[in-house]
């Protein structure tokens, strides 16, 4: 005769499965033991993402203050055939927005400003700024416009900057909704001016990069010998390399106009997380999700981005400027920092995708290693179509040059490859993938679409 009734052996089926799923959550977490072997699976990784005669990447891979890998492939200069290492010096776009919003985080604890002032305390000139808080400019809420132009040679000053963007209707009303502006971080490196009294780049230099010994990020003229800078590179309609076109450092401003290192920017993420660069408390400000003013929430703090990589959270931040593409990804449950500079803007190596999956690898949880396979011309035609992705969105594969290209709502062209087991995916990502989905004859019904390699998949539906 069974001795336990039914209550008893479900609360015991219960306490088994809730010891297995967390001895799996630790697993999942848990580091190889052999440090020196997830280096050389890093080391692998970045090698089969560069390509030794092209541009390349400086990458650094660490947990808590150690460093468990740090690498370079490529070339930093390809006219002199100069190999890249970990020590050079890359331009990191909009990476400084880290920098930027930090500084004016720094200065509210000490009351030198508040970020619930308007923006006329400090620009009384600008349109509608009476209504626009620098809170709402930090966390790209406040509706300020991208849509200006300027001579990309030409020079600019501050004063400059703020008049071209002041002659551009805003997107829509102060905190009414969320969009990434270049244009507002600009105007926090004014406000950063008239409330220090010097250049934006010297007000962070005093503020943060000073003060934990980031000896590598700066801002540099457009003349200035910078010593250990790399060559930017871009890519041609052929795909051929060139020359990154000439455009003057001055105009992305605090937007966009440091340069650093990936060392230094890995001391820079730690220094944040741990209370080292700003008091504490200041970080955690940072860090947290923000909102709209009827409280939708919005996918940025103040200068960072906030997201998941194989369902774990992740603090991060990207730039992109002419020739250069970087990466700064922060895991803060494995305290664990990845850094990823390119001096190309080409998408290959693409910074973002390969930081997650070196970030992945690092705290136990891969992405699957996709390789592509040959597939026939009668293949890829079985998949051209439409396929929904809701109610006035779709997706449009199609077959250019014999190749599969997925576009979405006449957005850019992407390449499809495809791997074994109707699976597809994106050579310069590796992240996403989709998996085809066919009826009992064969033939193609639907897409399986799963961001960042994840569950649960959104379910395209082909369209007649």
């Amino acid at each position: 005769m069974d001795r336990h009734t039914n209550k008893e052996r479900s609360m015991r089926r219960k306490r088994i499965a809730c010891i297995m799923l967390c001895t799996l959550s630790l697993q999942a977490l848990a580091y190889p033991a052999d440090k020196n072997d997830l280096a050389h699976q890093l080391d692998a990784m970045l090698r089969s993402s560069v390509g030794n005669d092209a541009p390349g990447a400086s990458v650094l891979v660490a947990q808590d203050d150690k460093v468990i890998y740090r690498g370079a492939y490529g070339k930093a200069n390809l006219d002199l055939n100069v190999a890249l290492t970990p020590q050079h010096v890359f331009r990191i776009g909009s990476i400084t927005k880290t920098f930027t919003a930090a500084a004016m985080v720094r200065l509210s604890a000490t009351r030198q400003l508040s970020l619930d002032d308007p923006l006329s305390k400090y620009l009384p000139d600008f349109p509608n700024g009476g209504h626009i808080t620098l809170a709402q400019l930090l966390s790209h809420t406040s509706g300020v416009s991208d849509n200006w132009d300027a001579d990309p040679g030409k020079p600019l000053d501050t004063p400059s900057l703020v008049k071209l963007i002041a002659a551009k209707a805003p997107d829509f009303e102060p905190g009414a909704a969320w969009s990434y502006s270049n244009s507002g971080y600009i105007l926090l490196g004014a406000v950063l001016e008239k409330v220090t009294g010097k250049p934006w780049a010297e007000a962070i230099h005093d503020q943060l990069t000073a003060r934990i010994g980031l000896d590598h990020t700066a801002f540099y003229a457009d003349d200035a010998i910078v010593p250990g800078l790399v060559s930017g590179y871009s890519q041609n309609e052929s795909g051929k390399v060139t020359q990154a076109p000439y455009v003057t450092i001055s105009g992305p401003g605090a937007a966009g106009a440091l340069v650093s290192t990936t060392d230094d920017l890995f001391r820079w993420m730690r220094a944040l997380a741990t209370d080292r660069a700003l008091p504490a408390g200041l970080y955690q400000t940072m860090s947290s999700p923000k909102s709209t003013a009827r409280g939708d929430p919005v996918p940025y703090g103040y200068g960072l981005m906030l997201g998941t990589v194989r369902g774990e959270s992740i603090i991060e931040h990207n730039g992109g400027i002419d020739g250069f593409a970087s990466q700064l990804t922060y895991f803060p449950t494995q305290h664990v920092t990845v850094v990823v500079l390119a001096n190309t803007d080409a998408g290959s190596p693409s910074p973002r995708s390969l930081a997650h999956r070196l970030g992945a690898l690092a705290i136990g949880k891969p992405y699957a290693e996709l390789d592509a396979a040959m597939a026939s011309t009668a293949y890829l035609q079985g998949l051209s179509g439409a396929y929904r992705i809701a109610e006035n969105a779709k997706h449009i594969l199609s077959i250019e040059h014999g190749n599969l290209v997925i576009q979405r709502d006449g957005g850019p062209k992407r390449a499809l490859a495809v791997a074994k087991d109707d699976v597809l995916f994106f050579p310069s990502d590796k992240t996403d993938h989709i998996k085809v989905i066919r009826d009992t004859r064969g033939a193609v019904t639907a897409l399986d679409f799963y961001a960042d390699g994840m569950p649960p998949a959104r379910h395209e539906t082909r369209l007649p």
